[in-house]
């Protein structure tokens, strides 16, 4: 089955996901026991998830509030297997593994705060069923960031939805509380696509 992001071969459980090699320069996600390959990101998105990523982690650091992670694996559910590839994520200092980080491939707990980046490969049935996949596993926060249109879409819930535009500030609420950051500002060297 071809898809616009990628291509989604025969399934594989979760054990089989695990031990996958990187193959290719594909990003690889699992979703309900199928393979999806994505072709790697524009020069954009790779700026502003790591511009925002940076922001977070700056601020979490700062307060002591938990962990930001970048292109990790996150397990959001077992059967049917699906893992999931968060340009960015937020996993607060209550939801961290006890006894220190393990050598597993992929994190065991949602992300408090999982980011996507817009591709211009995405579609918005594809994008849409990442965020519910998200928040269905808990999930409490999801930024869906758009360089092309230099908006960000926030969810706190199926229902909860926000879209800022370029003059707005976006604001971590109860997930990363005090954060704030003027889209303007993370926008700016970001030339229109």
């Amino acid at each position: 089955m071809q898809t616009r992001a990628g291509v989604v071969e025969d399934f594989v459980s979760l054990e089989e996901f695990q031990q996958m090699t990187e193959e290719d320069a594909y990003r690889v996600e699992l979703v309900r026991g199928r393979i999806l390959r994505e072709p790697p990101p524009a020069e954009a998105h790779d700026w502003l998830s790591f511009e925002l990523g940076w922001a977070i982690r700056t601020f979490a650091r700062e307060h002591d509030l938990g962990i930001v992670v970048a292109n990790s694996t996150f397990i959001l559910h077992v059967d049917p297997p699906t893992v999931r590839m968060p340009d960015v994520a937020f996993i607060a200092k209550r939801s961290l593994p006890t006894g220190g980080f393990s050598m597993e491939r992929s994190w065991r707990v949602a992300a408090d705060l999982a980011v996507e980046v817009l591709s211009p490969s995405n579609t918005a049935i594809e994008i849409q069923q990442k965020v519910l996949e998200y928040l269905d596993c808990g999930t409490r926060l999801v930024w869906v960031v758009d360089p092309a249109a230099r908006c960000v879409t926030v969810y706190r819930s199926r229902v909860d939805i926000r879209l800022l535009k370029e003059q707005d500030v976006l604001e971590g609420g109860d997930v990363l509380p005090g954060f704030r950051l003027q889209l303007a500002e993370l926008f700016e060297p970001v030339e229109r696509v």
